[in-house]
Parts: C-alpha cells; structure tokens; sequence
C-alpha cells in the first residue's frame, strides 16, 4: 500500500483534475510524449520506456498497452501492463475474490484501502509472478460501466514506475450506469424436478439444494464424492462438506489447504483422496490429513480407495495402497492421444479426450488393468466429456461442451442425448463432475448463472432412470 501512497505532488495534482471516474480526466504533461487511447492516455518517457506494439490494441470498448524497461539477456527490469475495458462488472468483482478480497467487504463495509491511479479508485494487491515482485491495481468505475486493470512486474519500487503511473489519466465518462446486483442482493437459484426419455429410458432429474447457495467464479474446476450421506464438494479450493437429505445438501463444514487442489476421490473405508497435477496426493479422513504420497499428478481412485490411476497423459502410472504403502507401475491408455478427464467404476476405466490422429472426442472404455474394451462414440462429436459413469444399463457421460447426457449401451451402442435445458430446465450450465451413489443414481454437479447475473452457482442434480 505505501507504493501508490508515496507517489508525487505531480499525480495528486492530476488527480484534483479528474473526477472519481476519471471522467474528463487531466492534461498530461507537456513535456513528454503521450499515448493516447479512447479510455486513457498516458505521457511517458520513450527513452526509457518500450511500447510492445504486439500487444498494443485500442478499440471503441477495450484499450491495453504493455511497456517495459529492457535489461540484459532478453529480460524486462520492470513490466507494466494496463487495460480499461467498457465491460459488465463480472471481470471485476471475479478479480476480487481472485486476489483475497472480500465482496461483501468491499462493497458494504468499504474495508479496504484504496489508492488513486489516473483518476480512479483501486484496490492494490501486492504478490509474486513468477519468481517476480508482482503489484496490482485494479477498479470498477460504476457510472461508466468501466473496469480498469494495471499490473507492474520486476522492480516494482523503481522511481521510473513512479514517473510512468504520473503520466496516466483514465477517460471514462459518466453514462449512468449502474450495475447489477452483487450475489447477497440477487436471486438464488430455482431448480425443478424434469424427465425426459432417450431411446427407451426415462431419464428423470431431481434438483439438489444446497444449502446457502454455493457461489464460483470458477467455471470448470469443480470435484464432488461421496461417503454415504457425506457429500464433499471441491469447489475453489475448499472442500465443503454436506450432509445428504430428502431437502438437499445441508451445510456442515468448509476444510482449506495449504497446497492446491482440483480432485477429489472417496473410498469405501471412508477416506477422501485429494490431488492436483504435480502435488502430492493427500489422503484426508475424519478432517485430519492421514498420509501424503509425493510423486503424482492428477489421481481418480477405484471406488474401494485401495487403487487409483495418475494422470495427465496417455503415459499414466498405476497407484496401488493394498499392501499399506504406495506402490507405483506404468500404465499407458493405448490408443489415447491426449486425456481430458478419467473416471473409474467398479469394472472399468474411462478416459474422454482425442485418439491418436484423430480430431474427434470420444470416450475410451478400458479394463481395470488397462486394456482397450471398446470406444464410444455418437452421431455427431462429442464436445468435451468430464464425467463417465458405468451403469445398471450401460454407460452415461456428462458432455459439458454440449451440454448434453449422453447414454450407450454395455455393448458401446450409442443410444442417445437429453438436453441441459430439458432435462434440468438450466440455460447454459458447464457440466462440471458426477458421482454415483450406493443405489446407482448419480449426483452430477454443474455451473450456472443466476438469470439476473448477479453470480454464477454451482448446482447439484440426482440422476436416475439409466
């Protein structure tokens, strides 16, 4: 915070010329040559300063520049982005949330400091980019429906960064703009219960509340498992537990980590497996942390917990606890050129992603050893499938790039699809993760936006009839 605190007399007496909002903004100065964009325009010293003229782009409703100081050896001593976008106030208030802010906090209870860059109003986070000092300044300028990004790499404190940030003024006049409601203000989410046939089968699909909403930015990385009633649900980092009932999922606790995590498994003695590529795996029961394996990447786990597969590639490796210890063996999915996403049943391995040579996705069905069964696949492509499960009557995949379920035979005969819209009554969900419960039905869970955009949620279904 003391960076954009100690900036010139030079800057304050711009910023006594511009509005909050940057609206008509201030001269720069004289002395300097300026660069000027339909949203800002920045006087700079090009001596030291190199414009990127690659990525330099001004249109009528997004203008952004990149300016560094050269050092040795092809690197930048100091990076400096900045970006002001007419936009909606989604890339914002995500950034929020992305950088350790709170939104409520901001909005409400005006907790944060904010430090005046060009005319508006910033917060400032202040942390590393790869390996760099990293600091960021970024604001929402309501009235004009106006959302502004800067961000400083290398030597941060340099009086040259000084200098460069004197020299810009934000033009963002006030159309009368306001925008929509945060998430606190606007509407939950209202699921219903729908059927739809495929083929001969009643897919029939039953909205799960859960309790006090489940709020993303996130639109993808989304991981659900089950322990009987338990429902953990690996939603931006955190693991939330939920209790499972005839009224949905009600809330019982949120478990953080230190390290990131994007997968989760549950065996049946109970214990939760959690990953993420190139970390360890963890495996958690109880709350507590049990044991942690090194050497992994993304791991899904057959539903005894006693075997699981890592993976980010054909080239995969076997983990096997059986023994009480991790042991590891090679296994390669043949015919698989690249793996999107993997799920384990209780007789097979099913991989979604590309075949060798091949632009068409489809589902790959192997052995718990590892050996080809059979390929699946539809009329037309398959968009990006992240969920397969093996069923009483076949085979049932989530396509979140279509939007659609998608249902084969044992025998991999494709049999059909049931729409989001008309299955679930949703507009335009990612289909996120599933899992099966003890009695065959599956718990698929999804992303959607509110229909008054207030935020996107992430909601749960039960699905049987396959």
């Amino acid at each position: 915070m003391k960076r954009l605190s100690s900036l010139t007399a030079i800057l304050l007496s711009f910023l006594l010329l511009a509005s909050c909002g940057g609206g008509s903004g201030s001269s720069a100065p004289s002395d300097l040559p300026a660069l000027e964009t339909n949203l800002w325009t920045l006087a700079y010293d090009d001596t030291q300063w190199v414009l990127d003229e690659e990525y330099f782009y001004d249109e009528e409703d997004s203008s952004h520049a990149i300016l560094t100081i050269p050092g040795e050896d092809d690197t930048d001593l100091i990076y400096v982005e900045i970006q002001a976008d007419i936009t909606e106030p989604y890339g914002f208030r995500s950034d929020l949330v992305y950088y350790g802010f709170d939104e409520y906090d901001y909005a409400e209870e005006n907790a944060y400091d904010l430090h005046t860059v060009g005319g508006v109003d910033c917060l400032m986070s202040d942390a590393e980019s790869w390996g760099d000092d990293c600091l960021r300044y970024f604001g929402r300028v309501e009235e004009a429906n106006a959302s502004v990004y800067i961000q400083i790499e290398g030597q941060v404190q340099d009086e040259r960064v000084t200098a460069l940030l004197d020299g810009l003024t934000f033009d963002l006049p006030d159309i009368g703009n306001e925008d929509g409601p945060w998430y606190w203000e606007g509407e939950p989410f209202q699921g219903q219960d729908r059927n739809v046939m495929v083929g001969t089968y009643t897919l029939e699909s039953a909205w799960v509340p859960i309790q006090g909403s489940s709020m993303t930015y996130e639109t993808f990385e989304h991981q659900i498992a089950v322990n009987g009633d338990q429902v953990f649900l690996l939603s931006d980092g955190i693991l939330q537990e939920y209790q499972l009932t005839q009224d949905g999922l009600g809330f019982i606790q949120d478990f953080t980590f230190e390290e990131e995590l994007s997968t989760v498994s549950a065996g049946s003695d109970g214990s939760l497996w959690l990953s993420d590529f190139m970390a360890p795996l963890t495996q958690w029961k109880g709350g507590e942390k049990l044991a942690s394996y090194e050497g992994t990447d993304y791991v899904v786990m057959h539903p005894s917990g006693q075997w699981g597969i890592s993976w980010f590639s054909p080239e995969c490796e076997k983990v096997d606890f059986s023994s009480g210890t991790m042991t590891t063996s090679s296994l390669t999915l043949q015919g698989m050129d690249t793996v999107s996403s993997l799920s384990i049943g209780q007789n097979y391995i099913m991989a979604s992603g590309y075949a060798e040579d091949e632009d068409a996705h489809k589902v790959f069905i192997y052995d718990t050893n590892g050996a080809p069964v059979m390929t699946l696949t539809g009329p037309d492509n398959l968009g990006s499938v992240t969920y397969v499960a093996e069923t009483a009557n076949g085979f049932l995949a989530l396509d979140g790039n279509m939007r659609e379920i998608v249902l084969w035979t044992k025998d991999g005969t494709y049999i059909g699809t049931a729409d989001d819209g008309d299955l679930f009554g949703t507009d335009y969900p990612w289909f996120a993760h599933g899992t099966q419960l003890e009695d065959g039905t599956i718990l698929v869970i999804m992303t959607e936006e509110r229909p008054d955009r207030s935020a996107m949620e992430v909601l749960a279904y039960q699905l049987k009839g396959f």
